[in-house]
């Protein structure tokens, strides 16, 4: 994964911003969705391509939950994070196992990432590639 930090100084105090953003990618590598979702604020809004959006960190860690429990088999993985200050753009492969052997369907994408003050997940927008 390759990383690009801009020059300008980050408008986020608290937390530094590096302490979430790697973190929620690490555990959607591991498929550690419960992780992940301990990343986001409790006001954060996550939105999938196409998809209405969900709210509230306890809405999104029942959205991965269900996820978890009723999806195939996934991988998450990153090819880029740019980043400049409270905001990145993560971009990434969602692949899902193909049943009877078939192989493993790739999606690409990217995310828009903000984060708030204390350097939580506030939003989560991803983008089909």
């Amino acid at each position: 994964m390759r990383w690009f930090e801009s020059s300008r100084p980050s408008s986020v105090t608290g937390a530094p911003f590096g302490d979430r953003l790697p973190r929620v990618l690490d555990a959607f590598a591991r498929g550690d969705l419960e992780e992940a979702a301990g990343c986001f604020s409790a006001e954060a809004e996550y939105r999938e391509a196409g998809a209405e959006a969900v709210r509230g960190r306890e809405g999104i860690a029942a959205h991965f939950a269900r996820y978890a429990a009723a999806g195939p088999a996934w991988r998450f993985e990153v090819d880029e994070v740019v980043r400049d200050g409270d905001r990145a753009c993560v971009v990434y492969r969602f692949l899902v196992a193909g049943g009877a052997g078939e192989p493993w369907r790739e999606r690409a994408g990217c995310a828009t990432v903000h984060l708030d003050r204390d350097g939580l997940i506030a939003a989560w927008r991803e983008y089909r590639g």
